[in-house]
């Protein structure tokens, strides 16, 4: 049912009307509000699955992520970063985003650095781990990350263009047209490629 929200809800309210109602309905429940960009009736229906189920991790994380999406940010990092076992990763992942979107660059690259740490192959947190260090300046190390973002998804004209933008900040001018380059040849007619063709203008 995916797009068509309200008649989601409406299966929902028939299943808790028939008696079937239980945790998992409230979380799937909250997920449908969440979609259909209604944050605060979707922590509403994260809550109840909580207090039918404390032990449901879904909730929990699905909780802490209408939570990003409504602004409250201290309070969605905080959630997530009590959040354990399978979903440890992609919850160190979102605790990043909204530890970033506070300003706190050093708590949102420990985060990222957990997710990676339980698993090494999680290539978002390579690719906004890489746009930290550009901000900050460490220009080798962003390289570094967005190279090893690209071996997992090596058509990323996004990662190819930062690579090609940073790489010339680092003073390596040719990795850096190469890469530039390449953004034009994967996709000619996208908004990388008016980038890219616009810093080949200036270095070339």
């Amino acid at each position: 049912m995916q797009g068509h929200y309200d008649a989601a809800l409406q299966q929902l309210d028939g299943a808790r009307s028939s008696g079937s109602s239980n945790a998992d309905n409230e979380n799937l429940r909250g997920l449908a509000l969440m979609l259909k960009g209604d944050p605060a009736r979707a922590i509403a229906a994260f809550d109840r699955a909580l207090e039918l189920d404390a032990g449901l991790v879904e909730a929990r994380f699905n909780r802490a992520v209408a939570m990003l999406k409504a602004g409250n940010l201290k309070t969605a990092a905080s959630e997530f970063g009590q959040i354990k076992g399978r979903l440890m990763t992609t919850s160190a992942y979102h605790q990043a985003l909204a530890l970033d979107r506070l300003g706190d660059s050093k708590g949102a690259e420990a985060a990222l650095q957990r997710a990676l740490a339980a698993d090494p192959s999680f290539s978002p947190a390579l690719l906004h781990l890489g746009l930290i260090r550009e901000r900050r300046g460490e220009l080798e190390a962003a390289v570094r990350d967005y190279l090893a973002y690209l071996k997992a998804h090596p058509d990323s004209t996004a990662a190819m263009l930062r690579v090609g933008i940073v790489a010339q900040r680092a003073g390596r001018t040719d990795v850096g047209i190469a890469y530039l380059r390449k953004v034009i040849a994967a996709a000619p007619h996208s908004p990388e490629a008016v980038e890219a063709h616009k810093f080949l203008v200036m270095w070339e």
